[in-house]
C-alpha cells in the first residue's frame, strides 16, 4: 500500500475515536460510508497500482500511529474499486469513492429528473429489488415529471400494500398449521402473535405497522420453551420467508412511502437508500460475537444488504438462506485471483481468506485456486535481455559464436 507523506496524510486521531469501526454485522452501514471513518482523507482512498501488503502496515503507517486493523480494514475496502462480485449474492459491489461522488451529487439537488438520473448512471450496480423500483418510477415520472420519488411510490401504496399482505398471508397461515404441532399452550401463544399481527396489518393508523424483525423475535422467545431444536429450526425457517424491502419490491414501495424522514428531503434519502445496500462493506468471515477476531483473514468484502441481513448468524446459516452462495462464493475468489495475477493483490491474503470461508462452512465453501498457480519462466526465455524470443537461426549464429570464442580462449591459453 502506497501511504502519503506524514504532511498530506493529515491523520486525525479524534476523528477515528468518534467514528468507530461497526464491530459486529448487526450495525448499519449507512452512517459509515465516507472512509474518514478509517482516520484517512478521502483522496487516499483513490489508489492505484499493487498493494504491497494487506497484512503488514509500512513504515509510514507507524510513523503516523495509525491502527494496523484500520490499515487492513481500509486496503481491503479499496479492493472494490475493481468491480468484485458479493460472494453472498455475486453482485459487483460498488466501492465507497463512486458512492460519495454519487452522494455529493444527491445532496447537490432536489429535481426528480435529476435524481433518477443519477441513479442511472450507477444502474449497473443496483440489486433487483431496487432496480425495479428504478423502472416503476422513471415510467411514472415519464407521464408525471412533477411528481417527486416519495410521491411516486405512495402513488403505488395501496397496490403494492394488498400485494405484500397477501405474501405475508401464507407464511402466517404456514405458521398457523405448524403450531398444531407444538404443546397446546405454546401454540396458543403462537396463534396469538399472528392474530396480533394481523390486525396490525390492517390498521390504517400511521402508528400501526409490521415489523418483520419484531415478528421474528418474539416467535423465537415463544420457541424457547420448545425442546425439540428441528421443530423451533422449521418454525424459523418459514418466518424468514417473510418478504422485505430487500427481496419484494412491494416491501421496499411500502416501507419507504411510509416512512417519516424527520426534516430531512425524502427524495435524497430514497435516491441514497437505493445504492446503498450495494455498497462494499467489511464482513467477518466468523462474527465477533461468535469470537472471530480483526485479524486479515477473517476479514472479507461482502454488499451492505447481505452484510446486514446476515447478522451475527454463521456462514452455515447464511448459506442455507442463500444456497446460490456456493457458486457466488467461487466467483468472488477468481476475481481476487485474477487481481493477484495482474499483480495488484498478494496470494497470501487470497489463501488465507479461503481457508477461514471453508473452516467456517464446514468445507462447503472451499475455493479451486488454480488460477493461482505461477508458471516459472524457463532459462532461455531469462537469458535473454531485449524480451523478444530469438529465432532458430538467431540461436544457431549465438552458438556458433559460443564456440568459435571458447575454441579461441583455449587455443590462446595453450600458447
Amino acid at each position: 500500500m502506497k501511504i502519503l507523506p506524514v504532511s498530506l496524510l493529515n491523520y486525525n486521531k479524534t476523528a477515528t475515536e468518534q467514528r468507530p469501526i461497526p464491530e459486529n454485522n448487526r450495525n448499519s452501514y449507512f452512517r459509515f460510508r465516507n472512509p474518514g471513518l478509517l482516520g484517512l482523507p478521502h483522496d487516499t482512498c483513490t489508489f492505484s497500482g499493487k498493494i504491497a501488503s494487506i497484512v503488514t502496515p509500512t513504515m509510514e503507517d507507524l510513523i503516523n500511529k495509525t491502527k494496523a486493523s484500520d490499515i487492513v480494514r481500509s486496503n481491503i475496502l479499496r479492493l472494490a474499486k475493481y468491480k468484485i462480485p458479493c460472494p453472498c449474492c455475486g453482485h459487483i459491489m460498488l466501492d465507497l469513492d463512486r458512492y460519495n461522488k454519487f452522494e455529493q451529487k444527491v445532496m447537490s439537488t432536489t429535481t426528480p429528473k435529476t435524481l433518477l438520473k443519477f441513479i442511472s448512471e450507477l444502474g449497473a450496480y443496483l440489486h433487483p429489488v431496487e432496480a425495479k423500483v428504478l423502472d416503476m418510477m422513471k415510467s411514472v415520472h415519464y407521464t408525471n415529471p412533477d411528481m417527486t420519488l416519495q410521491d411516486i411510490l405512495r402513488s403505488k401504496l395501496k397496490r403494492s400494500e394488498k400485494k405484500l399482505i397477501m405474501q405475508q398471508s401464507k407464511t402466517f397461515v404456514t405458521l398457523g398449521m405448524l403450531s398444531r404441532k407444538l404443546p397446546q399452550d405454546t401454540g396458543e401463544e403462537v396463534k396469538g402473535l399472528i392474530n396480533e399481527t394481523y390486525d396490525r396489518l390492517f390498521d390504517q393508523r400511521e402508528t400501526s405497522r409490521f415489523s418483520r424483525k419484531v415478528f421474528i423475535g418474539k416467535l423465537e422467545a415463544i420457541l424457547d420453551k420448545v425442546k425439540d431444536d428441528s421443530l423451533k429450526s422449521e418454525f424459523i425457517q418459514e418466518a424468514v420467508k417473510l418478504p422485505t424491502a430487500y427481496n419484494s419490491p412491494d416491501a421496499f414501495i411500502v416501507k419507504y412511502a411510509k416512512r417519516n424522514y424527520k426534516g430531512a428531503n425524502p427524495d435524497q434519502k430514497i435516491a441514497l437508500r437505493m445504492l446503498s445496500n450495494s455498497l462494499a462493506t467489511i464482513e467477518h468471515i466468523k462474527p465477533q460475537k461468535l469470537k472471530g477476531g480483526n485479524s486479515p483473514e477473517n476479514l472479507a468484502l461482502e454488499c451492505a444488504c447481505d452484510n446486514n441481513r446476515r447478522n451475527h448468524s454463521s456462514i452455515i446459516e447464511q448459506i442455507l438462506q442463500n444456497p446460490s452462495m456456493l457458486i457466488n462464493y467461487q466467483r468472488y475468489m477468481d476475481r481476487l485471483s485474477e487481481l493477484h495475477l495482474k499483480g495488484v493483490l498478494e496470494k497470501s491474503y487470497i489463501t488465507q481468506t479461503n481457508k477461514s470461508y471453508k473452516l467456517e462452512s464446514g468445507g462447503l465453501l472451499e475455493s479451486d485456486l488454480s488460477k493461482l498457480k505461477y508458471t516459472e519462466p524457463s532459462r532461455k526465455t531469462r537469458k535473454v535481455k531485449s524480451g523478444i524470443t530469438p529465432t532458430i537461426a538467431e540461436r544457431r549464429e549465438q552458438r556458433k559464436t559460443k564456440l568459435k570464442t571458447k575454441k579461441t580462449w583455449k587455443h590462446n591459453h595453450k600458447k
